[in-house]
């Protein structure tokens, strides 16, 4: 589960050639021409914007550029491309903005928002703000809900980021170190769970249904796997079967973990695919717990988590996961 990453860095290109920088740009570093926000949702972490703008400013801002870029390239590829290409007569000045760190957010979002602001004597900015007061040396974080393992869209940051000022290698190595701890204490009762799942198929496809599971787990970011190990179920008073369990370290509750568990025990089309059970302090969470109104059967049940976790998952995902089941489906 992935806590924070660096975000895209920010360039400012002084000229009177913007024309000859912008295809500059374009052909030698396959760049595309972008909006502001566009370009900050589609941006990873290898990723620089750069801003295009006349010599008339003696500090530029967003607000200043006549045209943006961006590049899939890091800061250095692109000035190291500037060098080897000759083409520095093209540029009046070259400043470096303020890096980016974007910061996932598990619970009460103003709780670690005010723990990041104190620890790190940082100002609370908007995003635009941060790049103009920003320096090469400050950092900037941004903080979503969503998963930041790829890029996040500029609708799903909070408007409320932190201006630091600190280079990003100190504010890295300091959120490696702290970053678990200060996402712990915006949690509710600062409480995380540690569940057991075991995973049991009549079939012997383990292997496969592992993987299945494991695949929804990183691509929603829900929590750290402990451990794995073979272990006997006792279904029956005397009477137990094989099944292979996963130890599970997350900030969702045995409830949410439930519903995931029981989507995925059913196919897309209503298919009996595998049994997962999940324990929590020993004891067993059943899928009519998690019923308040009415009472409907398991396969019903299965069809309604599972579209709650399709709309968590990207189109991409969803083709993957049904893919897989496909495949164990046709190898019984």
């Amino acid at each position: 589960m992935l806590l924070f990453r660096m975000g895209p860095r920010y360039l400012f290109f002084r000229t009177k050639k913007e024309e000859e920088i912008t295809n500059f740009l374009l052909t030698k570093l396959n760049g595309e021409i972008t909006e502001f926000m566009d370009g900050f949702g589609k941006a990873s972490e290898n990723c620089t914007l750069c801003f295009i703008t006349d010599t008339d400013h003696e500090k530029t801002r967003v607000e200043d550029a006549n045209r943006i870029v961006l590049v899939n390239e890091v800061a250095s590829v692109i000035l190291s491309s500037i060098i080897n290409n000759q083409a520095c007569g093209l540029f009046h000045r070259i400043d470096l903005g303020p890096s980016f760190i974007v910061m996932r957010v598990l619970g009460n979002e103003e709780k670690l928002i005010e723990r990041i602001k104190e620890y790190f004597s940082g100002t609370e900015v908007n995003l635009v703000d941060g790049i103009r007061l920003g320096e090469k040396n400050d950092t900037i974080v941004a903080f979503t809900k969503e998963v930041i393992t790829g890029p996040v869209a500029s609708r799903d940051f909070l408007s409320t980021m932190i201006l630091i000022p600190q280079p990003s290698n100190d504010v890295r190595e300091i959120l490696r170190l702290e970053g678990l701890r200060f996402i712990t204490q915006s949690l509710k009762d600062s409480h995380w769970y540690e569940l057991r799942i075991n995973i049991y198929d009549s079939r012997g496809k383990y292997k496969e249904n592992y993987d299945r599971l494991i695949y929804i787990f990183t691509k929603l970011g829900i929590g750290m796997i402990l451990g794995e190990s073979w272990t006997k179920d006792y279904a029956v008073m005397l009477y137990f079967v094989l099944t292979y369990q996963v130890r599970l370290f997350t900030f969702l509750t045995p409830q949410e973990i439930k519903k995931i568990l029981v989507a995925l025990e059913y196919s897309i089309d209503g298919k009996r695919m595998v049994d997962f059970d999940l324990y929590y302090k020993n004891k067993k969470v059943f899928w009519s717990d998690l019923i308040f109104k009415g009472r409907r059967n398991k396969e019903g049940e299965a069809k309604i988590y599972r579209q709650e976790l399709y709309e968590k998952l990207k189109p991409e995902d969803i083709e993957t996961l049904e893919a897989m089941e496909r495949a164990i489906i046709e190898h019984q």
